[in-house]
C-alpha cells in the first residue's frame, strides 16, 4: 500500500463515498417512497381540511409634526422628533385598547371565528335534557341545589368570553411598519373577507379616535390640575409676603440696604490697626530682646546686629565714634602718645564710648516702656474688633432672615405666574385636537385567499420527506463509523486491506489474551490460514531480499497488534528464519505469550548493561523462529529505540535471520513506533473490526503522512465471519479473493 495518497486518490476516494451512499440510498428506495408518499397524501388531506383565510391590508400614515394652537405640547403630548415616537406609535396601534374598540365597534364578540360559544346547537344534546330533567324533578332538584353546581358568575363568564376574544383578535392582528419611511400597514386575517377589510380600516380609525380622545382628556386633566394648583400658589404667595413685611417692621427697617455696610468700614479698619500695631509690636520686641541680651557688650558689637544698628542714637553714637577713632589714628601717625592733641583725641574718644555705654541702658529702659504701649495698644484694638464681630455676626443673622424670606416670595411668585400662563393656555385651547394619523391607503376586498397555499404546502412535504428519509438512512449509516470486514473497509475508506484475521471465540481466551500455542491448535485451522494468507500478500508485496524488517502497530490499545505479531512471526518461521522483538519497552507482553517469565533479560538489557545478545536472544523449540523479549522497564524508551547501539543491534542481528519483526507500541497514544519505522522503511496497521472508527483511521494516517512512513498493509482483526461451515468453497474462495487482491 502507498503510504502517502495523492491528491487523484483523496478526490476518488470522495466520489467512491458519494457513490456509497448513492447506493444506499437506492437499495433503501422502496422505503423512502413509501415513506414519501405517506407524507405527502398526509399533507394533501391536511391541506384540504384548513379553512381558507383572507387578509385585508390598510396603509396608515403617522404625522410626525402635528398641528397646534400655541406650544403646550409639554402638557398633553410627548416629543414627535423622537425615534421613539414612531415605536411607540406602533405598540399603541396593537395595544388592547385599540383592540377592545374595534371589537366593541363591530360587535366581533358576537362572531362565531372569534367567539365559538355563540353557535347555538339545532337540537339539545342527551346531556343538557337529562339535566334539564334533573333540576325539574322535585327529589333531585335539592340534591342540584348546593353550591358546587350553582350556576357561574355571569359577570366572570362574560370576562373570560371577552378575554378570549382579544385573544383571537390579536393573533389575527398583524402590524408591520414599512422601514425608513412613517406608513404602517395594518393587516387583519379572517375567514370572511369583507370582515378583514372592515376590521383593517376599523383600527386604523381607532387609532386616531383614541389618540384624539387621549388628548382630550390630557387636556382636561391638565385644566383641574393647574387650576388646583393655582388656588394653592396664590396663598402661598400671600402667606410670604406678608411674612416678609412683619419682618420688616420687627426690625424697624425699609429694606436690607446698610444692613451690611454698617459694620463693613469699621471692621476693614480695625483690622488694617490690628496689622499695624503687631507689627510695631514685634519689632519693638525683637530690639527690646537684643537690647537686653547684650546690656554688657561694646557699642561696636551693638552694631553688628541689625536690629539695633538701625536705631537712629546708635547711628549717631556710632557714627561719632568712628570719627573720634580716626582722628585718634591720624594724631598718632605724627604725634606721641603724651602729646596735648593726642591726649584730646583719647580723651574725647573715651568720652563718646562712655556716652554710648550709657546710651544702651537707655535705650533698654526707653524700648521697654515702648514696648509696653505696643502690647497695650494692639489688646484694646483686638477687643474693639471682637465687639465689632459680634455685632457684625447678629446684622448678618437679620440679613439672612430677610434674604430667605425675599427668596420665599420671588419663588412663589414666578412659580405663580407661570401656572397661570400655562393655565391660561390650557383653557383656550382645550376644545382643540389635531389627528396624529391618517390613511394612505384603505383596505381593499381580497380577491383569494391568503392561506393556504394548499400547492405550497403539498411540494415542500413532498420535497421535505423525500430528503428526510434520505438523510435519515444516511446519518444511520454514517453513525455505524466502525469497520466491520473488508468489504466495509473498501467501501468506507476506498482502499483494499492487506487481510482479515477472524474472531476467536474459544472460552479460554475470553478472560486472557491469545497465546503463541493458538497458532498451532489444529481447532483453529481458519485462524491459520488467514494469518498465511496475510504472510503471502506480505510477501508479494516486499519481497525478502528488499526488506527483512517488518514493523506491526495499531492506533490504539487494545486493537490485537501484538497477537499478529506474534503469529505472522510464526508463519514466517515456516519457511525461513525469523526474530520476534519486543519494542514495546512500556507494556511489554510477547515473552508473556510465549510463557517466559517477566524477569527475562531482553532488549533494554542488551542497551542499557551490555548484555551479550546471546543471553537474552530465546529460540522458540521446533520452530525456526527466537525471541527477543522487551527486558527489563526503563524510564526513557524513546531515546533507546533512537539510539546508535539500536541501530548497530539491528545491523548485526540482520546477518543472522531472514526476518525480523517487531512489536511496537500503539501510534496515538506515543510515537515509538514511528521511531521503529525510520529503521523498517514501513509499518503494518492492524485495526480491530467493529471497534476502530473511520476518524481514528484517518488521523493515523495524517501521522504517517507527517512523519513520512509508509503503511506496508492494514491488517483487520476479530472480524466476524459467516457460519458457513469449517472448510466451505465459499470461506476458500474468500481467501484466495483476498491474496489476489492484496
Amino acid at each position: 500500500m502507498s503510504a502517502f495518497p495523492s491528491e487523484n486518490t483523496i478526490q476518488q476516494d470522495q466520489l467512491i463515498d458519494i457513490g456509497y451512499y448513492i447506493h444506499l440510498i437506492k437499495k433503501r428506495w422502496f422505503s423512502i417512497s413509501l415513506f414519501t408518499m405517506l407524507c405527502t397524501v398526509i399533507s394533501v388531506l391536511v391541506a384540504l381540511s384548513i379553512t381558507p383565510t383572507y387578509r385585508a391590508t390598510a396603509t396608515l400614515l403617522i404625522e410626525s409634526q402635528q398641528a397646534k394652537a400655541i406650544s403646550i405640547e409639554e402638557v398633553v403630548g410627548i416629543d414627535s422628533r423622537a425615534n421613539e415616537y414612531y415605536l411607540t406609535q406602533f405598540e399603541i396601534l396593537k395595544s388592547n385598547q385599540v383592540a377592545q374598540r374595534v371589537i366593541k365597534k363591530l360587535h366581533l364578540d358576537q362572531v362565531a371565528e372569534f367567539n365559538p360559544s355563540v353557535i347555538e346547537p339545532k337540537h339539545p344534546s342527551y346531556t343538557g335534557q337529562i339535566n334539564g330533567w334533573l333540576h325539574s324533578n322535585t327529589v333531585f332538584g335539592s340534591l342540584f341545589s348546593s353550591k358546587e353546581l350553582e350556576p357561574v358568575d355571569i359577570e366572570k363568564k362574560n370576562e373570560a368570553i371577552n378575554l378570549r376574544v382579544l385573544k383571537r383578535f390579536k393573533s389575527k392582528l398583524t402590524i408591520s411598519p414599512i422601514r425608513k419611511t412613517q406608513l404602517v400597514k395594518i393587516s387583519f386575517d379572517s375567514q370572511d373577507p369583507q370582515l378583514a377589510v372592515d376590521v383593517a380600516n376599523a383600527v386604523g380609525y381607532a387609532f386616531i379616535e383614541n389618540n384624539l380622545e387621549s388628548k382630550l382628556i390630557a387636556t382636561d386633566r391638565a385644566n383641574s390640575w393647574l387650576n388646583e394648583r393655582l388656588d394653592d400658589l396664590k396663598q402661598n404667595l400671600r402667606s410670604s409676603e406678608q411674612s416678609l413685611l412683619e419682618f420688616l417692621q420687627q426690625q424697624k427697617l425699609i429694606d436690607d440696604s446698610g444692613i451690611v455696610a454698617l459694620t463693613s468700614n469699621e471692621l476693614e479698619n480695625l483690622t488694617n490697626r490690628i496689622a499695624e500695631a503687631t507689627d510695631r509690636r514685634t519689632k519693638t520686641q525683637a530690639l527690646y530682646n537684643e537690647l537686653k541680651n547684650s546690656a554688657d557688650t561694646d557699642i561696636a558689637s551693638l552694631s553688628a546686629n541689625a536690629l539695633i544698628s538701625n536705631h537712629p542714637q546708635i547711628r549717631d553714637i556710632r557714627l561719632a565714634e568712628s570719627e573720634a577713632e580716626k582722628e585718634v589714628s591720624q594724631h598718632s601717625k605724627r604725634y606721641g602718645p603724651k602729646h596735648d592733641k593726642m591726649i584730646q583725641a583719647n580723651a574725647r574718644l573715651a568720652s563718646i564710648q562712655h556716652r554710648a555705654n550709657s546710651l544702651v541702658f537707655k535705650l533698654i529702659n526707653g524700648v521697654e516702656k515702648e514696648l509696653s504701649s505696643a502690647k497695650e495698644q494692639e489688646q484694646l484694638l483686638k477687643k474693639e474688633l471682637t465687639s465689632k464681630k459680634q455685632e457684625f455676626q447678629s446684622l448678618s443673622v437679620v440679613k439672612s432672615e430677610y434674604d430667605a424670606l425675599k427668596r420665599e416670595v420671588e419663588s412663589n411668585a414666578k412659580l405663580y405666574d407661570m401656572f397661570l400662563a400655562r393655565q391660561k393656555e390650557t383653557s383656550a385651547t382645550s376644545d382643540f385636537s389635531a389627528a396624529n394619523a391618517r390613511f394612505s391607503d384603505h383596505a381593499l376586498f381580497p380577491e383569494a385567499p391568503y392561506k393556504p397555499n394548499r400547492k405550497l404546502i403539498v411540494t415542500f412535504t413532498l420535497i421535505a420527506s423525500l430528503v428526510f428519509a434520505a438523510l435519515l438512512i444516511v446519518v444511520i449509516d454514517a453513525f455505524n463509523n466502525t469497520v466491520v470486514s473488508a468489504r466495509d473497509f473498501e467501501n468506507k475508506l476506498g482502499l483494499l486491506p492487506t487481510g482479515t484475521i477472524p474472531l476467536v471465540k474459544a472460552r479460554e481466551y475470553r478472560r486472557s489474551p491469545i497465546d503463541a500455542s493458538l497458532f498451532n491448535n489444529s481447532k483453529f485451522a481458519a485462524f491459520q490460514e488467514s494469518v498465511d494468507s496475510i504472510r503471502t500478500s506480505i510477501l508479494l508485496s516486499m519481497p525478502k531480499a528488499e526488506r527483512k524488517y517488518l514493523a506491526i502497530s495499531s492506533s490504539v490499545p487494545g486493537e490485537g497488534k501484538t497477537t499478529t505479531a506474534i503469529n505472522l512471526a510464526q508463519s514466517f518461521a515456516s519457511i525461513e528464519k525469523v526474530l520476534l522483538i519486543d519494542c514495546d519497552l512500556r507494556k511489554p507482553s510477547v515473552g508473556l505469550r510465549f510463557g517466559f517469565p517477566k524477569s527475562l533479560p531482553g532488549l533494554t538489557n542488551i542497551l542499557v548493561m551490555n548484555t551479550s545478545s546471546n543471553d537474552c536472544i530465546k529460540p522458540i523449540e521446533g520452530t525456526n523462529l527466537d525471541l527477543l523479549s522487551a527486558g527489563m522497564l526503563v524510564a526513557n524508551p524513546q531515546e533507546l529505540l533512537s539510539s546508535k547501539p539500536f541501530e548497530n543491534l539491528l545491523y548485526e542481528l540482520s546477518k543472522e535471520y531472514d526476518r525480523i519483526i517487531f512489536d511496537t507500541p500503539p501510534i496515538l497514544p506515543v510515537k515509538d513506533a514511528f521511531i521503529i519505522g525510520k529503521f523498517t522503511k514501513g509499518i503494518l496497521l492492524v485495526l480491530k473490526a467493529n471497534s476502530t472508527s473511520k476518524s481514528v483511521y484517518k488521523h493515523t494516517m495524517s501521522l504517517f503522512t507527517k512523519h513520512k512512513i509508509s503503511i506496508d498493509g492494514v491488517v483487520i482483526n476479530q472480524v466476524t465471519q459467516q457460519k458457513n461451515g469449517r472448510h466451505t468453497y465459499s470461506e476458500y474462495s474468500q481467501y484466495t479473493n483476498e491474496k489476489q487482491t492484496a
